[in-house]
């Protein structure tokens, strides 16, 4: 036998296909194992080395205690190219976002649309006036900054736009405007989030309506040293309860403290430059909040609104028109949540999914089982040994392996019904979201999602490399490369600086395989 990079040919076929005369020569000469041992250096990268490269880099990169979990595939040939304890259950981080974003548009549908209503009824026959109602669906982009000055609009037009709707209709006086946030239940924060990051956008609170991703911005300007700042708050929010006790200085530690509970926010620290981007700073109760903002804008307009009322969860509303309807596609969902990171975009699709699954408000109990039974479809009986507290990843309590991982990403991969709207999802190396700036310089694409918490970093996805003339398309390797409890002096740039070893490896290997045609 004869290896020609890696493929088993006999000598014979060998000789006919590819005579040269040197390397006949070298035949008589040295025999056929010397042939063999000299041809297989000529090759930089198999699948076996692959391995044997991944498992230095970890050997010499001094993790200390660290917990490591590798795997790799090629999707082609289904041979692994990375292990290294890949059944290990691990906190996956951002890394969750996969399972939930698979498990939601596995549930919703890629044609899925969030509706959220401003509605109409009419006068009640007792009090004889009309009421409003604002019913959720759940929509975490409603509002989002980012989206709206995608579509060149801020967060005042879009409250504008529910203002002249109403104008329209004539009615100047309204008896309640009725809160409808019963697509999900009232549980806006997991009891697994660190207590002392509640204030922080990434523990923003998830609710049945949500709206500009559930944050107030500030956006800070100094005065005269020893005076308090200037405060642009979006959105304006003069019924809130704000303290401003910063000062402008010589020194930048500008911070918002909000007292757990409610919306009271103190502004404190100096102010040395004015912020161009904001600091943010987490609602409390934010469909009440949003119920709020409405009612000023109302008011602001000469329109009143009597009351504020949020019916209990088995209330039947009355008979009611729609005004306006905000639409989302699950695409756009997807995308702010897999290339972005975004925590109250997967909580959302994770209670979303619940209750499209169960009929009953969402939650994280109703998203738990919906994802079970999803996984159990997608990965038989690994299923079980995957642990799921929240759809972000914020959760320390979240275990997953990364051979679990690996196999859903080629479960979706191969779906003809979702995988191309999951794979648009992804973060792409050197372009957009959390990879814009890693893997600039690979001749695979990277489709990917990274993850961090403290001590844990993860990095999942796929390694393409395009092939345009070849019938089976372009070559794919899925990969997870998960690693928890690192610490100092390992530090989390050091762990993604590996990470990126790791894929330039699979680039290697891609890159080895289609310029041998196989």
């Amino acid at each position: 036998m004869f290896v020609q990079m890696g493929v088993f040919l006999p000598i014979d076929s060998f000789t006919r296909k590819h005579r040269n005369r040197k390397l006949m020569i070298l035949l008589r000469k040295t025999g056929q194992f010397l042939f063999l041992a000299l041809l297989t250096c000529l090759v930089t990268t198999t699948q076996a080395n692959v391995q044997h490269e991944a498992a230095a880099l970890i050997r010499t990169a001094n993790l200390g205690g660290a917990d490591v979990g590798l795997y790799a595939i090629d999707l082609q040939t289904g041979e692994v190219l990375v292990k290294l304890n890949p059944n290990d259950p691990l906190i996956p981080a951002s890394n969750m976002k996969l399972l939930t974003t698979a498990s939601a548009l596995n549930e919703l549908g890629p044609e899925f649309l969030f509706k959220t209503k401003l509605k109409l009824t009419p006068p009640d026959p007792v009090i004889g006036k009309p009421s409003l109602i604002l019913q959720g669906d759940g929509d975490p982009s409603l509002g989002d900054p980012v989206l709206l000055e995608a579509h060149g609009l801020d967060v005042d037009q879009l409250i504008q736009q529910w203002v002249a709707v109403v104008q329209k209709t004539g009615i100047t006086e309204f008896d309640q405007l009725i809160i409808d946030d019963r697509i999900f239940d009232r549980n806006f924060v997991h009891p697994a989030w660190p207590e002392d990051q509640l204030n922080r956008w990434y523990c923003a609170q998830v609710a049945g309506i949500n709206f500009h991703d559930n944050c107030l911005d500030i956006y800070p300007r100094p005065t005269r040293s020893g005076l308090a700042p200037f405060l642009r708050i979006s959105p304006e929010s003069p019924f809130l309860r704000l303290s401003n006790r910063a000062v402008s200085g010589s020194t930048d530690s500008f911070w918002i403290y909000r007292r757990m509970e409610t919306n009271e926010m103190t502004f404190r620290g100096v102010v040395k430059y004015p912020r161009s981007s904001p600091e943010n700073v987490t609602l409390h109760d934010p469909p009440n909040y949003l119920a709020m903002l409405l009612q000023h804008n109302l008011a602001q307009a000469g329109i009143k609104v009597n009351h504020l009322y949020r019916p209990p969860m088995d209330e039947i509303l009355p008979q009611s028109r729609d005004l306006h309807i905000v639409q989302t596609t699950i695409d756009v969902v997807l995308n702010r949540c897999n290339k972005d990171s975004q925590n109250l975009f997967a909580e959302a699709l994770f209670k979303r999914a619940g209750r499209e699954m169960t009929g009953v408000p969402g939650s994280w109990e109703t998203g738990r089982a919906a994802m079970r039974i999803f996984l159990r479809s997608r990965l038989g009986s690994a299923a079980a040994s995957v642990e799921i507290d929240d759809g972000s990843g914020m959760s320390r309590n979240n275990k997953v392996s990364p051979k679990a991982i690996v196999d859903l990403l080629v479960s979706m991969y191969r779906d003809p019904r979702l995988g191309s709207t999951y794979l648009r999802s992804l973060s792409v190396g050197g372009k957009d979201g959390s990879l814009r700036k890693r893997f600039k310089d690979l001749d695979v694409t990277v489709l990917g999602k990274t993850g961090y918490i403290r001590s844990v970093s993860t990095l999942s996805g796929f390694a393409v490399l395009p092939r345009p003339d070849h019938p089976e398309g372009p070559r794919v390797f899925a990969f997870s490369f998960m690693f928890n409890n690192f610490k100092a002096p390992v530090y989390v740039y050091q762990v993604k600086a590996l990470q990126d070893k790791l894929v330039e490896l699979l680039d290697k290997e891609a890159s080895y395989l289609v310029e041998s045609g196989k």
